[in-house]
């Protein structure tokens, strides 16, 4: 196991990192499909009203598009805000979560979108259903290419080591990058820790034991920029593997950084998304 200790949390000498892409225009004239979903949010005093729906507006839509992208857009999360049931809610954390789930699927127009509200036990509901019209690409992922990322657990203290497995189906390459949401939107490359992007990939090859498995040690900690009451802040890792070696640079803003994974064919990536929550 390589024991690098790269940090969760950008400081002075681990930058963080993430990723993902929403509603880009990345395809050409193709066939597209009426879809259509109902999502909910359920929110406290705390949170507008006009917050929430638009939450629960952008869940619907994420649905419509899994309905008609099956595993382009995936609906699992590890992340569980806390308190969001109830008189609590956190409707930020929440909104981090929906902006991964837009990854390769393009709504062209939307033909519906309603919204009412309803009173739970002390709670509010805002439940939306839409209807629209996504369109569908011409390729893939291959299925033979198969990426799996796994730390084992969802919350972290600041100073908590875990370890990142990582592991192909097939030799590639691969890098971690560390989301921030709470910190300007930060996508800062952590695995490989260099500046050089000759060297921004991990290439996986068969050994030995015929095993495309790397395992590297991690620590959390507590980024500068996070400041004030807050006791934790919701975070993520994402695994970029690739068929052919890329140059990533060391950062990113969020939007440049989904531009750029839509540069790379379908059928020559994949992308694992892992959040955590840490807290002190």
């Amino acid at each position: 196991m390589k024991s690098n200790r790269l940090m969760l949390i950008p400081n002075r000498r681990y930058w963080p990192i993430a990723l993902v892409v929403a509603g880009l225009c990345a395809f050409g004239p193709v066939a597209a499909e009426i879809s259509a979903a109902r999502a909910e949010y359920l929110y406290g005093p705390e949170t507008a009203r006009k917050d929430a729906c638009d939450l629960a507006i952008a869940k619907a839509r994420s649905r419509a598009l899994a309905n008609v992208m099956g595993e382009f857009v995936s609906a699992e999360e590890l992340l569980s805000c806390q308190g969001t049931t109830g008189k609590r809610s956190d409707y930020g954390c929440d909104m981090n979560q929906i902006t991964w789930s837009q990854i390769e699927g393009e709504i062209r127009r939307t033909l519906k979108e309603n919204t009412t509200v309803e009173e739970r036990g002390g709670a509010s509901a805002c439940i939306a259903e839409v209807e629209v019209e996504v369109v569908i690409p011409k390729e893939k992922p291959d299925p033979n290419f198969q990426l799996r990322a796994d730390f084992g657990q969802t919350v972290f203290r600041v100073g908590d080591r875990f370890n990142l497995d990582i592991e192909l189906s097939q030799p590639g390459y691969f890098a971690v990058f560390n989301w921030l949401p709470h910190d300007s939107h930060s996508v800062v490359r952590i695995i490989p820790n260099t500046d050089d992007p000759v060297q921004s990939n991990v290439q996986l090859r068969q050994n030995s034991s015929k095993a495309l498995k790397e395992s590297y040690g991690l620590v959390a900690s507590w980024a500068d920029s996070y400041s004030g009451r807050r006791k934790f802040y919701d975070e993520y890792l994402i695994v970029v593997a690739t068929k052919k070696p890329q140059r990533w640079m060391s950062r990113y803003n969020l939007d440049d950084f989904k531009a750029l994974l839509q540069q790379i064919p379908i059928t020559e990536r994949r992308l694992v998304k892992k959040g955590y929550q840490l807290t002190k």
